[in-house]
């Protein structure tokens, strides 16, 4: 069977708005009687329960911000008011990695918990794991929620799952050979820097019994040059697994797209809007990622505004899925855009064209710069023995001129310049704050 849910998954769009309105309404008797964060901030909007009589009536409702929550962190610490239910009832904790502002800390429920690994569940069996899998994860979790949510998914799929944690890197791939491992979730970071370890000891992991690699944490799977390494080295089809701490896994990467994730639509309502605005787009075009989760009244996440830059892809997907799909995924960040001689330019499509210049176990990273008051932009290359640096230099700077039309310094570093990550890479450096205020 080719979907967790059949009922939900290939619901008629009528049926689907009807589950996710019935969902939302409990949500919002949960929040109404119970959250003081959310009662406080519809009260403060004058939106009375009884005014939400269907889906349309959502734009009444306030959007919410990562600030506002890490803000209520600190006037109510530790965990703020963005909790339905009494302390007792909670059973998880997770934070945010920090990378864009304070930690933020996120409590779940018994149910709650349930629903996020329902979530994964569905990503993953979309991606084609089954109960005769078996499911290596490489990292020690720590208090990050996204490969602890995978693994609770693995639990309710009935797959056997294997924790790497506390080895080394050519540890857990002799791990993977020996078990023998079909399915891994990792980063897209790490999967290369295992593909890298492999190579350096002789090891071939084609010859392994991986099949899928469920990546997540930063783009890849839904990035033709990453996605091409990861196959090449590995004979597996990466997919990609989409995430917030803030909301949980909200798409579900099916075998049948390249390009382009589906919006888990029975336990998400997603809306896109003007960055600026807040706005709906027209349809076709790329707006910011509003999401509303279904499944989490106990602490939930309502209009979140997730500063992702999405568009929808048009027409429907051939595996039969119902749910819209976003074409490309996450194409870029509201807050990482920067305006580089009048071009606005995100991070995230340099890297695109960067990467098909380097091989596995080479590094880029996308600096941003202030000089003499201008904001300037390079990207730093780290490449491998017998590489022609400024051949490759010289390509990448043409190809970013053809896609930029201005152009943008290329510095081929010392090998041991950039630095290596068993997580996640750092691919953007931001110095505008140390010599001109943003």
């Amino acid at each position: 069977m080719p979907y967790f849910d059949p009922e939900v998954e290939t619901a008629p769009l009528e049926r689907l708005r009807e589950i996710q309105f019935q969902k939302l309404k409990k949500v919002l008797e949960v929040v109404y009687k119970s959250n003081h964060f959310y009662q406080r901030k519809f009260q403060g909007h004058g939106v009375e329960l009884e005014e939400i009589k269907g889906l349309e009536d959502m734009r009444k409702l306030p959007f919410s911000y990562k600030t506002e929550f890490q803000n209520d962190q600190e006037e109510s610490p530790p965990f703020g008011t963005n909790l339905s239910e009494p302390l007792e009832n909670y059973v998880r904790y997770h934070q945010t990695t920090g990378t864009t502002g304070r930690p933020l800390k996120w409590l779940d429920t018994r149910e709650s918990w349930q629903w996020r690994g329902r979530c994964a569940a569905m990503s993953l069996w979309g991606a084609g794991t089954r109960p005769s899998d078996i499911v290596f994860f490489p990292f020690a979790f720590g208090p990050h929620v996204a490969f602890w949510g995978l693994f609770e998914g693995v639990w309710q799929v009935g797959a056997l799952a294997i924790a790497g944690g506390g080895w080394d890197t050519l540890q857990r791939i002799r791990n993977i050979l020996d078990n023998p491992v079909t399915v891994i979730c990792c980063t897209p970071t790490y999967a290369l820097r295992m593909a890298e370890v492999a190579k350096e000891n002789g090891i071939d992991l084609r010859e392994s019994h991986v099949r899928i690699m469920i990546q997540a944490g930063e783009p890849g799977a839904l990035v033709p040059s990453i996605r091409n390494k990861v196959e090449e080295a590995w004979g597996a089809i990466p997919y990609d697994y989409p995430g917030l701490t803030e909301v949980g896994a909200y798409a579900i990467h099916c075998q049948s797209q390249k390009r382009a994730i589906h919006v888990n639509e029975s336990e998400f309502i997603i809306e896109l809007i003007n960055p600026t605005t807040g706005d709906p787009v027209p349809e076709g075009e790329v707006g910011e990622m509003a999401l509303t989760n279904l499944g989490r009244s106990c602490s939930p996440g309502i209009r979140f505004r997730t500063q992702d830059l999405v568009r929808f892809k048009k027409g429907t997907c051939v595996c039969g899925r119902t749910f819209r799909m976003l074409d490309g995924g996450v194409l870029g960040r509201s807050d990482d855009m920067i305006t580089i001689r009048g071009m606005n330019i995100f991070p995230l499509q340099v890297g695109e064209i960067v990467e098909t210049h380097i091989g596995i176990g080479e590094e880029y990273q996308v600096v941003v710069y202030t000089r003499e008051s201008v904001r300037e932009l390079k990207v730093m290359i780290e490449l491998g023995e017998g590489r022609n640096g400024e051949e490759v230099a010289n390509a990448i700077r043409e190809d970013l001129r053809q896609r930029f039309e201005i152009r943008i310094e290329v510095e081929v570093v010392p090998r041991g310049t950039i630095p290596r990550s068993d997580y996640k890479s750092k691919r953007f450096v931001d110095k505008r704050e140390d010599t001109l205020s943003r």
